[in-house]
């Protein structure tokens, strides 16, 4: 395999395929000689220079953090392209982990994803890096135009629409720093010692810290407990309603997209778009938007 010409691989005693993410690459979990297990990612020739720099971002945010996430140990070109070996984060998927565990560890999980969310967006972001507010305005039109041009069309959604609309001026002022780019409990591990780790961080980006929280909605729908924790441990104590009021924005942009996003892979995707929306829309028994959703303790 073409991977046998990656250095160090001759000390690999086992190469198992992971087959878990939408990013097209190849992904193997990785057992070494000396104990070690790493995840190598193989990426197609086109994104070697993407891949290289979110490697070498990564390596600047372990040098900033002990958080509980993947470690970069190597980076190079390789047979069929660009390849990535980081440390490999054990554990379980915390989708799957946390339906089954009382309220009160679910909120100890939640209390270490918040510490997380909170080292990594303590992470400036470079300089030459856009503001915020006019990359995110485009960003908002674009969802707003991709929802419009959508052949299905929800009344919750014109909801979203309205609110984008009427309070993109909340983004004025806000700075840019590291994101993850999809942070929800489907890219989160719990261990046997009951430790939350992040993982993949091929969507990382640069800008508001408070925008990460769009995705949100996965953690809450699967654990009402472990979302407001998440939320009370990155503030500090009590949520300020500034965030609620941005989240809100976040949140309703990311849902214009998610159906005509979903279009495309086939109608149990639609389906399952369509229902988010309308739960997401159902948090707020009033106009959308009006304090914390309905999920938060």
């Amino acid at each position: 395999m073409g991977f046998r010409k990656i250095p160090g691989s001759e000390e690999w005693i086992d190469v198992i395929p992971v087959h878990e993410g939408w990013s097209g690459d190849e992904k193997f979990r990785v057992a070494c000689a000396d104990g070690r297990q790493l995840l190598l990612r193989i990426s197609a020739q086109e994104k070697m220079e993407r891949r290289r720099s979110e490697y070498e971002t990564l390596m600047q945010i372990n040098a900033r953090t002990e958080a509980n996430i993947p470690r970069a140990v190597d980076f190079g070109a390789c047979q069929g392209g660009a390849y990535t070996l980081l440390s490999w984060v054990p554990g379980r998927s915390a989708e799957e982990v946390l339906p089954a565990l009382a309220e009160s560890e679910q909120a100890v999980l939640g209390v270490q994803a918040g510490n997380i969310a909170r080292q990594l967006h303590a992470v400036p972001a470079p300089e030459g890096v856009e503001d915020w507010q006019p990359r995110f305005s485009r960003k908002m039109a674009r969802k707003v135009e991709q929802y419009r041009n959508c052949p299905i069309q929800i009344s919750e959604c014109t909801d979203f629409a309205d609110y984008v609309r009427e309070n993109g001026r909340l983004i004025e002022g806000r700075e840019n720093r590291f994101q993850h780019g999809d942070l929800h409990v489907g890219n989160m591990v719990v261990d046997d010692e009951m430790r939350l780790g992040l993982v993949d961080f091929d969507r990382m980006d640069w800008g508001d810290p408070w925008e990460e929280f769009n995705r949100i909605t996965w953690s809450a729908q699967c654990s009402p407990v472990f979302a407001s924790a998440m939320l009370r441990r990155y503030f500090g104590g009590e949520v300020p309603g500034e965030f609620w009021r941005l989240l809100a924005l976040y949140m309703a942009s990311n849902q214009l997209s998610c159906i005509p996003w979903a279009v495309p892979f086939g109608q149990e995707q639609v389906d399952g778009m369509v229902a988010q929306c309308r739960q997401v829309r159902a948090w707020y028994p009033g106009a959308y938007g009006d304090g914390a959703p309905a999920w938060f303790r």
